[in-house]
C-alpha cells in the first residue's frame, strides 16, 4: 500500500512540475507573441487595404490560406471591396496570440485580431487570423465586413 501511494505521489509530483513548466513557458513567451503578432497585423493590413492588393495579401499568406483561397476569387472579392474607396484611416487592431499542441502538428502558434478602418465610402471591420511558420507570421484568414454591402 505504501509503495503504491509513493508511486502515485511521484506521478502527481511529475505532473505538477510539468504543468508548472508549461505555465512558466507560456507566461514568458505569451507577451512576446502578442506584441509581435500585433505589430505584424498593424504593419501589413494597411498595406493590403490601401490598394486592395491581392499581390500584397498573397505575399504574406500562409500555405493553408493559399490552398483554399484562389487568386481569381481574391481578385473578385477585392474588386467588390474596392467600392469602399480609398483608405482614410486605419484604427489599429485588438487581439492576441495562442499556443496549442496537437497530436498531428505538435506546437501551433496562431493569433486572431480584429481591426477597424475608415474608407471614403464607409467603414469596415477586418478579422485577421495568423499562424507562425518557422518563426514568421503568415496570414491564415482575412475577412472584411462592411455595412456598405448591406445597401
Amino acid at each position: 500500500m505504501k509503495k503504491a501511494l509513493a508511486i502515485f505521489g511521484g506521478i502527481v509530483l511529475v505532473l505538477l512540475l510539468a504543468f508548472a513548466g508549461v505555465f512558466l513557458y507560456v507566461a514568458h513567451i505569451g507577451p512576446e507573441l502578442d506584441a509581435s503578432s500585433k505589430a505584424y497585423v498593424d504593419s501589413v493590413v494597411p498595406v493590403i487595404l490601401r490598394g486592395w492588393s491581392v499581390d500584397e495579401l498573397e505575399k504574406r499568406a500562409s500555405p493553408q490560406f493559399l490552398k483554399v483561397a484562389k487568386r481569381d476569387q481574391m481578385t473578385m472579392l477585392f474588386s467588390k471591396l474596392s467600392q469602399l474607396g480609398a483608405l482614410k484611416q486605419y484604427d489599429g487592431s485588438k487581439g492576441d496570440a495562442n499556443i496549442s499542441y496537437t497530436t498531428k502538428e505538435g506546437k501551433v502558434i496562431s493569433a486572431k485580431y480584429l481591426a477597424h478602418a475608415r474608407f471614403e465610402n464607409g467603414d469596415a471591420e477586418i478579422r485577421i487570423a495568423l499562424i507562425q511558420i518557422n518563426g514568421e507570421w503568415r496570414i491564415l484568414g482575412f475577412y472584411v465586413n462592411s455595412p456598405i454591402f448591406l445597401k
